[in-house]
């Protein structure tokens, strides 16, 4: 049996997930650290924050999401939020009768849902596009279509990355936005956060496609230079997704989310037949499993395959 810790029975939720703040912010990056913030901070204490800890019911849970839900909050978002939830509350070891009711709840309550992934016929309509424009950008985004590099990594890709002569590129670096910690009036409240991927194995090198080498060779700039901007200054991730609308909108094709390049890419080649653990090295996950749990769906061509095979 799973042995309890003890717990203040008046501790509030909301000094509950500060205190875990406090223990975690040394121990994790400035990204994961702001994520954490916005989860709790935005999404957890507004609406649980000044209940007792001990006197959490999972009805308080389920009016969370349904609170979050009207709101229009992405379920992939209330879902994140649950899992920290879950997180703090194992630390914390709460004791009561509904404890484990609690935890299976947080994690069960909010599903992912699956991301929505490009048709082949679309993917070939953007390639074809942005081939034609031929701009930092659309090369760019190409690169995230054929090889499934994240849109952070593409944002901190420099040249000195870029290794034409040997026809290989690092992803050593990602760029993304922060809540700025250190705030006060005056300052912004969000910074930009260059730091290295987010995890060993996310710091990588993958083949050039063959039908990228030459429009490459023509858009060189000096070594220090990042791939998109063409100087010493990186832009950032949503301006990349606002340049990958407005190319949506010129194929005429349905909204998509940037991330379902990266999908498309590793759902394309799984179904080809390529070796999970090629697929799972150039994305940059851990692990093979991961990779599968995130991008292997049985399509329904796959289904009517499976069904007449007897």
């Amino acid at each position: 049996m799973r042995k309890r810790g003890t717990m203040n029975n008046d501790l509030k939720t909301e000094e509950m997930c500060e205190n875990w703040l406090i223990q975690q912010k040394a121990k994790i990056k400035k990204s994961t650290y702001a994520n954490y913030c916005y989860l709790i901070r935005k999404l957890i204490e507004p609406k649980l924050g000044e209940i007792d800890v001990m006197k959490l019911k999972k009805a308080y849970l389920e009016q969370l999401v349904l609170d979050l839900q009207e709101k229009e909050y992405a379920d992939s978002t209330i879902y994140s939020a649950l899992r920290v939830l879950k997180t703090i509350l194992r630390k914390h070891a709460v004791q009561n009768d509904n404890y484990e009711e609690m935890i299976h709840h947080c994690y069960l309550t909010v599903h992912r849902l699956e991301s929505k992934v490009l048709l082949e016929d679309e993917s070939a309509c953007i390639k074809e596009y942005l081939l034609q424009k031929n701009d930092t950008y659309a090369l760019g985004i190409l690169l995230c279509r054929s090889t499934g590099i994240r849109i952070g990594e593409l944002c901190g890709l420099k040249w000195e990355d870029i290794h034409l002569d040997t026809g290989i590129f690092e992803i050593k670096r990602t760029v993304s936005r922060i809540q700025n910690d250190n705030y006060r009036e005056g300052l912004p409240k969000t910074m930009l956060y260059i730091r290295t991927p987010k995890s060993f194995s996310s710091i990588r090198t993958i083949p050039i496609p063959d039908f990228l080498e030459n429009c490459l060779k023509e858009k060189r700039k000096p070594e220090d230079c990042y791939f998109l901007t063409g100087t010493t200054r990186c832009t950032e991730p949503r301006n990349v997704q606002k340049h990958f609308k407005t190319i949506l909108k010129h194929c005429n094709l349905s909204d998509y989310n940037f991330h379902s390049l990266r999908h498309g890419f590793a759902s394309s080649c799984l179904e080809s037949g390529v070796e999970c653990k090629t697929v799972s090295s150039i994305l940059g996950h851990s692990s093979t499993q991961i990779t599968m749990d995130l991008y292997v769906h049985a399509t329904l061509k796959q289904k009517a395959k499976c069904v007449n095979m007897f």
